[in-house]
């Protein structure tokens, strides 16, 4: 039996609606019911308890914030653990989870998701939006999982259970709602990266609709390729080979006698066609007499494309400066445009968005700095709908904290 089972979908319900109204008490409420599981589920993952605190904490604070953008606010639950999961993936490798030797040698995803269904109850929808994958997947890998060890029940509900610090609930109603620690929720927020369509936090080892859509595309296109080549080899040389048009060749072109494939004995060897030019016949020159002119009716203007407008395309962070701002604005039309970045210690606060003729973005720069940050470089590009890029340099100082 599950150590923690599921709260009730009604009060997650509510609970979301509180966070969205600003009820400070609904922080609160919202820690006392789930930060005992969370936690438990983040020290499996990080086997650090200190880590393990600093994830719950971002965790609730992110939620006050973000939680209330569900599109099924009853998924509240599968919404926290999968906050807490994507931060624990991006800090380091996830540990054993339990101390059994044959456990410890599953696959990751198979001892995680044993953990997560007969420790924590997650099953159905809410363990697929954990995990960032399908229901049917998600229930894959249980199976899987359950044919490699049978006994996982038993072994996860044998690990202890740690206790969070007393200090953390006082960490998390403090940072989540002091006026002045704005800045500092807007940062914590911005590292829980986007979001689904559906308002849950993208995990970063699940792909993306569009990286599905094209394996699946190009996996067609390569069954395609190797059934035609499986055809032509079967196709032996006596055997005629349609012509085939492609589009942009223009109309096919009639066929010659000497084209045909000729069963006789001897070959067939046609006359090559003389051309020559047929002399110009004397005649009356003909006049075209004039006629109504027609007037054809004017197309309507196509509405200007916008320009994307990127400023500045070089930023600075100095020794002791996490955020920078880089401002987009749109000029004679409507534009869309997206932000991207490779380097991990690079958070950004929008990557995608539209913009109106006269109106402002701000894409906010965050370098997280962890101990000892040495000086280094990087480069994010905005791209606009039109695919046209503005690469923006940002570079930072060495930092010692």
């Amino acid at each position: 039996m599950a150590r923690w089972s599921r709260f009730a979908p009604t009060a997650d319900k509510r609970l979301v609606k509180a966070l969205h109204e600003g009820d400070e008490e609904a922080l609160a409420t919202l820690y006392d019911v789930y930060a005992e599981r969370l936690y438990d589920y983040c020290s499996a993952l990080l086997a650090d308890d200190k880590a393990a605190a600093d994830v719950v904490h971002d965790t609730f604070i992110d939620a006050a914030r973000r939680a209330p953008r569900l599109r099924e606010r009853e998924q509240l639950r599968a919404w926290l653990y999968a906050s807490a999961r994507r931060r624990c993936l991006l800090r380091k490798r996830p540990a054993a989870m339990a101390d059994d030797q044959a456990f410890a040698r599953l696959d990751f995803f198979h001892r995680e998701v044993l953990f997560l269904v007969h420790r924590h109850d997650l099953t159905g929808e809410d363990l697929a939006a954990t995990l960032g994958v399908t229901a049917r997947r998600a229930q894959e890998r249980l199976n899987r999982a359950t044919r490699q060890f049978s006994d996982g029940e038993k072994v996860v509900d044998a690990v202890p259970v740690p206790e969070p610090p007393s200090a953390l609930r006082h960490r998390v109603l403090h940072a989540g709602t002091d006026p002045e620690l704005a800045g500092y929720r807007t940062e914590i927020a911005a590292r829980g990266g986007a979001l689904t369509p559906e308002g849950m936090p993208r995990q970063p080892d699940a792909p993306s609709r569009l990286a599905r859509r094209w394996a699946f595309a190009s996996g067609g296109s390569v069954a395609a390729v190797a059934t035609a080549i499986v055809v032509m080899m079967f196709i032996g040389p006596g055997v005629p080979i349609p012509d085939l048009q492609w589009p942009g060749q223009g109309r096919p072109r009639p066929k010659t006698p000497t084209s045909r494939t000729h069963r006789s004995e001897f070959p067939v060897v046609a006359k090559p066609r003389t051309s020559q030019p047929r002399p110009a016949l004397p005649g009356p020159e003909l006049v075209p007499s004039p006629g109504p002119t027609k007037t054809r009716p004017r197309k309507s203007p196509k509405p200007p494309k916008g320009t994307l407008v990127v400023n500045p395309v070089s930023v600075h962070l100095q020794a002791m400066t996490k955020i920078a701002d880089i401002d987009l604005s749109a000029k004679n039309g409507k534009v869309s445009w997206n932000a991207s970045n490779s380097d991990p210690k690079i958070v950004l606060s929008n990557v995608t968005g539209e913009i109106s003729a006269g109106e402002h973005a701000t894409v906010q720069v965050i370098l997280d700095r962890k101990g000892i940050t040495p000086p280094g470089q990087t480069v994010v590009t905005v791209t606009d709908g039109a695919g046209h890029s503005t690469p923006v340099t940002v570079t930072w100082d060495l930092s010692l904290f």
